[in-house]
């Protein structure tokens, strides 16, 4: 793995210019007009984002707010009574290759341009950058850090500090920009300290040795001085960028715990130095939430950590709340983000940036959003000359140094309609928003009283609107993929009908006192699916569990001497059996990322009672741990029914607390995909002979906690606790008294209780295709699966189906791999664990593949880590990969030797969950020269089997006919068979 993503090459899989800024003219970018203020009575002022006509943030007519009420099911309610929390601001990153480049520019087209991006009242007014601290993948010269020594010498005592580097354009441009919007806040991080700090003794991969902690501490020190005495004042700092990446530019791998101890370190310095920059943790992927919240757990670490920094190449922004919930005092900021030629369209481009990072990111708590690189040149550099950097992302702007001509993208302009309204100190205000599909919006009020409306219309048709502020309203039809942002400063008149009708919101928020300013906690259902799940009695409880609370029971810790241990896989040197020998250093490993559907299992020796499971992953463990999971029971080993639990996972131990169940079997199953591996260090088990009562919603609590309840219209009843005070504080959580929960001071702990009768029932109607090889992918239909998977299982026989996607009519998932061939019956299991029904399912067996023996092959494209012979060498670890998005066009070719006959070919992508392609066209030849076209495939798969006539050629080219830039294109084996 690299880093980006959990790594961006995950996510990087044609950087498309966008010639205008506000207009155009000649295909250049003009100045922005001055934003008016809004008149403070009903009118509204209008930016509107016009994708398809290239119209970008243009001033649009007024519209009036009118004294009427509306009845429209699309309308926005805006209160401004209810605020959440204050904006910082929007920007993106003053990389090297960026300063460089505006460096080149001339005087008056530099002046030009920075007032265009940080100017309030002239431009866009971004009003937060990032500054990598040393070299990443995007600077103009090789690797450097601010304390660089020869090979094999050190210096501890940071005697050769220097930000000379800088000195030359990136520190100038840091003071224009200050100089321009003087409310910026600069965010500055390394992605490597300098490498003899590191076990590898490079910028490039390794680890932070123990010993220089302190020095990494002073480093940052130092680095805050010499800006400050430059004028260039810092205000948030993360340890490291993307600690769980080690890229092929500079990069380090940090545990979560490593970096706690860092920030320890940085914070008693900066006390020490009497500087005031805030730390944020993590600065990595949303689907890590349990690595900030790590460091949160930890007293001496949290009180020097503000906050998280967020990227966005893997999760969803929902992860944002989570942790929020969790720790709610805790700042959120989108750190990086960036768009690139896996994008197909502008359209594509826009909607991400504005939609996802920018409106469902501050719906989501976002204190700020930063994109990546403000510029890169027209080959999406420059690049660092001493890595194997990858030329496939789009800056803000494109600076041609040869000619001076500055292009303004897409992502300028998504930021623009955040950025030019949405002032430093704005508070978001309460807006309810529609979702993915239809009419999404975020709304603000700056510290001048005027409020903002930003909304999107992501779905696939033009959709009117309503705006509802207090007693008055306005319509407005937005067209698909469009934006729009709205200012003004009325109207809110209280005490009078209000003017939304209908206004429908599944969300709730719980608003509680703390010692230095009100905290709140949102109730999502789009969030129960990052929580844990019991089936209790007959009900289903949802609950949270920030990383530091737990659940104790009245059990103790079981005999391990007659278990014993299996999994779905388990390499020579990481069994089953070593995650029950006591021994926290020896380890089970599944030997491979997990995908929906693996397991590890425990055989107790004869039926047991128990309530707890703890797996503990092992200290200082960041990486190989379970994600989303599942827990099974079962008396004979064969029979496992429905799942009873379900969890989120996370870093460190996970504890897993249920009704006290009897059975011999337990099996723990991953539903989630990951690309770390999965390992267990040492797995407990408790029972107790007492201690029987249902888990449940504490009724009331005591001892400073606050507790707050609410039933949603569907009958869930949410509750809420609060731990407002300096200590760890415990309730009690189950009808006799026999659980209790521990929340530490700052967090909070949500449960949402729903019966399971209150569950429609699920009904199996069809499942296509109805034949298959192992791992190809099927889609079973019907009614009543739930909108996420929850405790919901796909069985083969006995056997678990890999799920790719869980919805309430609709369920997509693979074979499952090992199966023989023949007839078994699939069955499913809906989200409350009810029956579905079920059908027969035919598993074929092609026999074997013909012999590769002397077979060559070679590709349009290919990385320069996954060679074209790669997908014949029988190792299905090894892969072809392209090195770059796919496209129309994109070919790989297979020569046989000598002329064959076939009538299939399988393409198998291995390890892979996204790599493969959508749709390809396949050509044989007997020559290499004159080919003929045999079929086309729309269905891509990860395991796809493509049948065709009998064929007598020696060569076989796969062309790829979709546009699915976001992944590469991979082949782990290309088989084939007559």
């Amino acid at each position: 793995m690299r880093s980006y993503g959990l790594g961006r090459r995950q996510f990087l899989a044609t950087a498309v210019g966008v010639a205008a800024a506000w207009t155009q003219a000649s295909g250049n970018a003009i100045a922005a007009p001055q934003l008016k203020q809004a008149s403070r009575d009903n009118s509204v002022r209008v930016w509107l984002t016009e994708v398809s006509a290239d119209k970008w943030v243009a001033d649009q007519d007024d519209v009036l707010f009118k004294a009427k009420r509306t009845a429209n099911p699309l309308t926005i309610k805006i209160d401004d009574s209810v605020k959440y929390q204050k904006v910082q601001g929007f920007g993106a990153a003053m990389t090297d290759s960026s300063a460089w480049l505006i460096d080149k520019l001339s005087t008056a087209e530099r002046t030009k341009l920075m007032k265009k991006l940080f100017d309030p009242s002239k431009g866009i007014g971004l009003s937060l950058l990032r500054s990598p601290m040393g070299a990443t993948d995007f600077n103009a010269s090789g690797n450097y850090s601010y304390n660089d020594m020869p090979a094999g010498q050190t210096d501890p005592t940071l005697s050769n500090f220097s930000v000379q580097h800088d000195v030359p354009y990136i520190i100038p441009a840091l003071q224009q920009a200050l100089s321009l919007n003087p409310s910026m806040k600069i965010m500055a991080n390394p992605w490597s300290p300098p490498g003899w700090m590191k076990t590898s003794d490079s910028m490039i991969g390794g680890t932070l040795k123990s010993e220089y902690t302190s020095a990494l501490a002073n480093y940052f020190v130092k680095f805050i001085h010499a800006y400050g005495e430059a004028g260039v004042p810092i205000s948030y700092i993360s340890p490291q960028n993307e600690p769980m990446g080690t890229p092929t530019w500079p990069g380090m791998f940090l545990s979560a715990y490593q970096e706690a101890e860092l920030i320890q370190e940085i914070g008693k310095a900066f006390e020490a130095n009497g500087i005031s920059t805030k730390i944020l943790a993590w600065d990595h992927n949303w689907d890590v939430p349990s690595y900030p919240e790590t460091i949160f757990s930890d007293p001496a670490a949290s009180k020097y950590t503000a906050g998280t920094g967020w990227h966005i190449y893997s999760g969803k922004p929902n992860y944002q709340t989570v942790v929020h919930n969790d720790y709610p005092s805790k700042e959120t900021f989108i750190t990086e983000a960036t768009g690139g030629v896996w994008q197909d369209s502008n359209q594509t481009a826009f909607s991400e940036a504005l939609g996802t990072w920018i409106i469902n990111g501050t719906r989501n708590w976002a204190n700020g959003v930063m994109l990546w690189n403000i510029a890169l040149d027209p080959d999406r550099g420059p690049l660092n000359s001493d890595t194997a950097g990858i030329p496939m992302l789009r800056g803000l702007l494109t600076i041609d140094p040869a000619d001076g001509r500055v292009t303004y993208n897409v992502d300028y302009h998504a930021l623009a309609h955040a950025s030019r309204f949405v002032k430093p100190g704005a508070r978001r205000i309460y807006s309810n928003t529609f979702g993915e599909g239809s009419i999404e919006n975020v709304a603000f009020q700056n510290p001048d009283g005027s409020k903002v409306l930003i909304a999107h219309n992501s779905g696939s048709a033009a959709k009117t609107f309503s705006v509802a502020d207090g007693t008055h309203s306005f319509d407005y039809t937005l067209n698909a993929g469009d934006a729009v942002t709205f200012t003004y400063s009325g109207p809110a008149q209280s005490g009078r009908t209000p003017a939304a009708t209908k206004v429908s919101d599944p969300t709730h928020d719980f608003t509680f006192t703390s010692a230095s300013s009100p905290v709140t906690v949102t109730y999502d259902p789009a969030l129960l699916p990052y929580q844990n799940a019991i089936r209790t009695g007959n009900k289903l409880v949802t609950y949270s569990l920030p990383i530091g609370a737990s659940v104790r029971t009245t059990g103790r810790a079981l005999s391990r001497r007659k278990w014993t241990a299996t999994a779905s896989a388990q390499p020579d040197w990481g069994v089953a059996a070593n995650a029950i020998d006591g021994d926290i250093d020896t380890r089970w490993s599944l030997g491979h990322g997990p995908t929906s559907g693996d397991w590890f299992q425990i055989d107790l020796g004869n039926p047991t009672s128990f309530n707890k499971i703890v797996i503990d992953t092992g200290v200082n463990n960041s990486f190989d741990y379970v994600t989303r999971y599942q827990i099974y029971v079962s008396n004979d080993g064969v029979d496992w029914g429905s799942a009873i639990a379900s969890g989120s996972g996370g870093i460190g131990k996970i504890a897993v607390t249920l009704p006290t169940r009897t059975a011999q079997y337990i099996r723990v199953v991953s539903t989630a995909a990951s690309g770390f591996w999965w390992a267990i260090g040492d797995i407990e088990v408790y029972g107790s002979a007492r201690g029987t009562g249902s888990i449940t919603a504490p009724a009331a609590v005591s001892n400073g906690l606050q507790l707050k309840t609410w039933t949603s219209k569907e009958g869930s009843q949410v509750t809420v606790v609060f731990n407002g005070t300096a200590d760890s504080k415990s309730f009690k959580i189950s009808t006799d008294g026999s659980y209790t929960y521990t929340l530490p001071s700052g967090t909070s702990a949500m449960f949402t209780t729903k019966k399971l009768s209150s569950f429609p029932s699920p009904t199996f109607s069809d499942l296509k295709p109805g034949q298959g090889m192992p791992r190809s992918k099927f889609t079973i239909r019907g009614s009543g699966f739930g909108d996420a998977q929850g405790l919901g299982t796909v069985y083969f026989g006995s056997s678990y189906a890999e799920i790719d996607t869980w919805l309430d009519t609709s369920i997509s998932a693979y074979v499952p791999k090992g199966l023989p061939a023949g007839k078994v019956t699939v069955s499913v299991k809906g989200a409350g664990g009810a029956e579905a029904g079920g059908s027969s399912f035919d598993v074929i067996d092609l026999g074997p593949a013909l012999p590769r023996t002397g077979w060559t092959a070679k590709a349009s494209d290919a990385s320069q880590w996954d060679a074209p012979g790669n997908m014949l060498d029988g190792n299905s670890d090894t892969r072809y990969s392209s090195g770059t998005g796919q496209y129309d066009g994109l070919w790989i070719q297979v020569d046989m030797g000598q002329t064959q006959t076939f009538d299939k070919i399988v393409l198998d992508v291995g390890g892979s969950v996204s790599d493969y392609a959508r749709s390809a066209d396949v050509y044989v030849s007997t020559d290499g020269t004159d080919w003929t076209k045999v079929t086309s495939v729309a269905d891509g798969q990860r395991v796809h089997l493509i049948s065709f006539p009998t064929q007598t050629a020696r060569y076989i080219k796969i062309v790829n006919t979709g546009n699915v830039a976001r992944s590469w294109w991979s082949v782990a084996e290309f088989n084939v068979y007559n």
